[in-house]
């Protein structure tokens, strides 16, 4: 395999796209797999700044390297031209070419220019049912984040990490500002003055802090409110106190009371002993009736969760977990892992969605209408699909929505694919 090519002259070299032409040009090559940089990758997007078109551009480049070019004596090279790019993410060239240039100077892939510009791979023979390997290769190289995958998967966990807290920090200053809220109102009927700590909350709410330094301030703001009130009542107890100890008894008269200033006619004391002798058939039938309804409703919900359940298993009648895993050989591949189990195969499903771009918002609503197993069986077969072929989906998030539609209304036959993917 040949040397590492130079940038064309024709690109103006940024420090940012230096750096990642190093990387490409390490010595020591870290030992990874394919499915550990892509994970990695996807997780670290958003802390990167690849979105968008460029996190789709990102998609279909990882879809196209071969798993065997990760080896450590290999180099992962992607030979596609802007126009496909192009034609794939629906964008203009120009967009794919500054999309490329942003993935670049990100450290994640780097420029391998050939003399003429064209981008080509050729391989070796075809042995032992895998691919050969690159001779000659011009395109775009994933050594860069091969070379920094513990850089990316810690910089995902801190991503990951800084926004629970942010999400954290905004709850908690939600929760503060309605409880101080109350408390004002409270305030107000109880004549307390509070004035200066509701401007301390409009200029903690106006300033430029930090979500987390925010969320400090205004707990002890609410922790001096507390406070307070506990002073405001522990004052006005005493002098509860004190009034009481002032008043005496003297000059009280003992008179016994006599409240019952409406004694009762002879006629209503018969209508109450009469009471104990009416019929009470009225009053049991109605209790009787509340008592069957309310079993007839909770009889019906449980028929319609088990017409549901039954609804939702009918789809995987003729699919299996052995099928599945016998169709899935490029997933398993790539995730590094295999599944031998459908409890398996569910908790897997969230890393099987960054490998498409689905949203957890998306999955888990897929997973509400058709339930776990089969919302894994479809992602796993959309997975599959686009591990093999990027250039016959090229939207699979999109894929997968469609499918659950056609799914939650008994019309997808997800067997009959899954035998074709055995068959190739």
């Amino acid at each position: 395999m040949q040397n590492p090519g130079s940038v064309a002259s024709f690109r103006k070299l940024t420090p940012a796209m230096m750096r990642s032409q190093h990387l490409a040009l390490a010595n020591d090559i870290v030992e990874t797999t394919k499915g550990e940089v892509a994970m990695a990758l996807k997780k670290a997007a958003p802390a990167l700044g690849v979105d968008g078109t460029c996190y789709h551009i990102l998609d279909i480049l990882l879809g196209l390297t071969c798993a065997d070019d990760w080896q450590p004596n290999r180099r992962p090279i992607v030979a596609i031209s802007n126009e496909k790019l192009a034609e794939y993410v629906c964008r203009s060239k120009r967009t794919v070419m500054r999309c490329v240039k942003r993935l670049v100077e990100a450290g994640v892939i780097a420029y391998r220019d050939s003399p003429t510009g064209r981008r080509y791979v050729h391989r070796g023979e075809f042995k032992n049912g895998k691919m050969g390997e690159i001779e000659r290769g011009f395109g775009f190289d994933f050594s860069p984040a091969r070379q920094r995958v513990q850089e990316l998967r810690a910089l995902g966990e801190d991503f990951a990490a800084k926004l629970k807290a942010q999400k954290d920090a905004k709850r908690s200053i939600n929760r503060l500002l309605r409880a101080i809220e109350d408390m004002k109102l409270l305030a107000d009927q109880e004549s307390m003055p509070i004035e200066d700590i509701c401007e301390q909350v409009e200029k903690v709410l106006s300033t430029s802090m930090m979500l987390e330094e925010k969320a400090e301030v205004l707990a002890l703001l609410y922790e001096t409110l507390v406070s307070r009130f506990a002073e405001q009542q522990a004052h006005q107890e005493d002098a509860v106190v004190s009034i009481s100890e002032e008043m005496t008894c003297e000059g009280d008269i003992n008179v016994i009371p006599y409240n019952n200033t409406n004694p009762q006619s002879l006629e209503s004391s018969s209508d109450n002993r009469r009471s104990a002798y009416a019929d009470h058939s009225q009053y049991e039938n109605s209790a009787k009736r509340g008592i069957s309804l309310a079993f007839e409703k909770s009889t019906l919900s449980k028929f319609r969760e088990k017409s549901a359940s039954n609804s939702n298993a009918a789809g995987l009648d003729s699919v299996s977990i052995d099928l599945l895993i016998s169709a899935t050989h490029c997933l398993r591949e790539t995730l590094g892992s295999d599944y031998k189990s459908w409890p398996e195969l569910i908790a897997s499903q969230r890393d099987m969605a960054l490998l498409i771009g689905l949203s957890p918002s998306a999955l888990a609503q897929a997973q509400e209408r058709v339930g776990q197993h089969q919302s894994a069986a479809v992602l796993a077969t959309t997975v599959e699909k686009s591990l093999r072929d990027p250039h016959l989906i090229s939207n699979p998030a999109g894929y997968f929505r469609a499918c659950i539609d056609r799914a939650a209304v008994g019309e997808l036959a997800l067997h009959k694919s899954l035998f074709g993917l055995v068959s190739n």
